[in-house]
């Protein structure tokens, strides 16, 4: 017996999966080295196709190291029994141009068989109903995970889960990710099977099952046989548990008049959109064209919070001379005296630390006039970490008199901070650092022949007097991410991020704007008749539009394929939010208009920003 050795190096994805790939095999012989005693495993279980290539040979022979501790431990045990008995699991390593093998485990089976296959089991989420596997392998463009069986092996022809072995299956691997699969004819059936264990020779974790080739060519057989189609209903839309505050519906209702007798003509959408955004952002931008009552709609909902201008309200001008912190803060004098900017916004916050459960909204106005990174920073970084950890320092150093403002200030959860910004040729570009941390929401103008449909103006009660509480507790749901989205819009993410990042490395879409749009959809609020004020469906395009999208800008070798609309000039973005997988999902209008948007910028200005 020699030693497996490869013509050619194996990538190193692939030798990070082969370690947790299962083999099972049968002892051939042992050998006395000089450093001890090696011993040979036949592999009588499917090889992975990059092994294949360079293993013309079968049987498939491998080398086990008695110097590998794993090794030592079990063949010691096994040398007492008759090694030729043992069915034995094992994995394989690569190590400096060569395969050998680590044993898992052994077991002495009835008889060792010529060949084995195995069945998976995929993984499938517990916390939906409609997230069965039966529904994925309906549907066709559902994945699903098989994590003890990795893209490298042939597709399976049965899978088994929860008492039911499924066949008549034609898998395809998804490019998304190496475990996952969709199967492609969906003519799937199945069996139920009582006694599955008497079938199997070994199980790896209850994720995969070695069977006999025997055992395998029968269940096929009772497959073709027996098997009954798999049948779903359709499964009605899974809606939250219905949880109506009285209080937030009634406000979001006094807005909207209150916005009206402002002279304000906003589509509803827009205001429901900032509401939801407010509560779940420490950071909400709102941006349009110059003269489309960003400023004026941010006083409107603040006064519509019972806030006062210059009191609660604080308004900050952003001026194109801001170039650091220090413009928005204040410095420490050499004297060692804080002296704190015009702008009084360390003041705010110090009133805002000192009444918890007051709400208080700071406005940055115009602020892309100036470069944001360069005055913003220290908030960019604070405003992300968890409450007890949000602390803006303002100066460092041993103060030498007392000093009415304090090195550093918590930042509490009844702050709300707005941006407005303008889309013109004098404004800065904002950083995608930025918007990853923030919704950027552009105000829709209606048109004006609508406006003379709208209400009267109407007779307002006095404002509601919203606390910190009400808005950012009572008002809020804080499910996990997995148990807010459904499987079609894991799915459509995933998609969505490859597609980015397949253009750009540097794109696509991260933990954190994954868990803010999940925010964003669990804390669509309620009207008194069981509705979304945004159906989910609305609220999906509009984040994907919002927190996704206005990261793409650039040239045309930068973007040009992505915002086109030719499905032959690669992946791009509006065949995907067109696939049947995205119609389950949404019709994405506000997403598919702002990238044709984008594409017209490209196609006057060689730029879309």
């Amino acid at each position: 017996m020699t030693k497996v050795k490869l013509h050619k190096a194996l990538q190193p994805s692939f030798i990070k999966r082969m370690y947790y790939m299962r083999f099972i095999g049968k002892f051939i012989k042992a050998e006395k080295e000089k450093n001890g005693e090696n011993f040979f495993v036949q592999c009588l279980s499917p090889m992975p196709f990059p092994l294949q290539e360079q293993l013309k040979d079968e049987p498939y022979v491998f080398e086990g190291l008695c110097s590998n501790k794993k090794n030592e431990k079990i063949f010691s045990e096994l040398k007492k029994r008759k090694l030729e008995k043992q069915l034995v699991m094992f994995r394989l390593y690569y190590e400096r141009g060569h395969i050998y093998a680590e044993l898992i485990c052994t077991e002495e089976p009835r008889e060792i068989a010529n060949g084995y296959k195995m069945i998976p089991v995929p993984k499938v989420s517990n916390y939906k109903k409609g997230e069965s596997l039966e529904r994925k392998l309906n549907n066709g463009y559902l994945s699903f995970l098989m994590p003890k069986y990795p893209k490298d092996f042939e597709p399976p022809e049965l899978l088994w889960h929860d008492g039911r072995l499924y066949g008549n299956i034609s898998l395809k691997s998804s490019t998304i990710s190496s475990i996952a699969y969709f199967e492609q004819q969906r003519e799937c059936k199945y069996i139920d099977v009582n006694d599955w264990v008497k079938y199997v020779e070994i199980a790896v974790e209850d994720q995969l099952y070695f069977v006999s080739n025997q055992v395998y060519e029968q269940l096929k057989k009772r497959m073709n046989e027996e098997g009954k189609h798999v049948e779903i209903e359709e499964l009605k839309v899974q809606k939250d548990e219905w949880e109506w505050d009285e209080r937030e519906a009634v406000f979001l209702q006094y807005v909207k008049s209150f916005v009206r007798n402002k002279g304000l003509y906003l589509d509803e959408t827009d205001i429901y959109n900032f509401h939801i955004s407010a509560k779940t952002n420490m950071l909400t931008i709102l941006g349009g064209i110059p003269g489309a009552g960003k400023s004026r709609f941010v006083q409107a909902y603040a006064e519509a919070l019972g806030l006062q201008y210059g009191e609660e309200l604080v308004w900050i001008p952003i001026s194109p001379s801001y170039q650091e912190p220090h413009d928005l803060l204040g410095y420490l004098h050499p004297n060692g005296t804080f002296i704190e900017s015009e702008t009084k916004l360390v003041r705010a916050l110090m009133k805002a630390k000192e009444n918890q459960n007051q709400l208080y909204i700071i406005v940055f106005d115009e602020m892309n006039m100036s470069h944001i990174e360069h005055w913003f920073t220290p908030f960019l970084s604070v405003l992300q970490l968890e409450k007890q950890n949000r602390i803006l320092n303002l100066y460092e150093g041993v103060q030498e008199k007392e000093n009415p403002i304090p090195p550093s200030i918590e930042i509490g959860e009844n702050i709300i901070f707005v941006g407005t910004i303008n889309f013109d040729e004098t404004t800065k570009e904002l950083s995608d650092r930025l918007l990853d941390r923030t919704n950027l929401i552009t105000l829709q103008k209606i048109p004006f022949c609508e406006m003379c449909m709208e209400q009267e103006k109407v007779v307002l009660q006095p404002p509601l007097k919203v606390t910190a509480g009400e808005f950012r507790i009572n008002w809020i749901r804080n499910k996990t991410m997995i148990e807010v989205f459904s499987g079609e819009e894991l799915e459509l993410l995933d998609k969505l991020h490859a597609v980015l990042s397949s253009h750009d490395a540097s794109k696509g879409i991260s933990f954190r704007c994954a868990n803010a749009i999940a925010s964003y959809l669990q804390n669509i609020p309620y009207q008194n008749n069981h509705s979304y004020m945004i159906s989910r469906e609305e609220g999906f395009d509009l984040q994907i539009k919002q927190r996704i999208l206005t990261k793409i800008r650039g040239t045309e070798m930068m973007v040009g394929s992505l915002l086109s609309e030719e499905v032959k000039r690669g992946a791009t973005l509006v065949p995907l939010l067109q696939s049947s997988l995205a119609n389950r999902v949404s019709t994405f209008e506000h997403s598919i208009a702002y990238i044709r948007e984008k594409r017209r910028e490209l196609e006057l200005y060689g730029y879309a920003k």
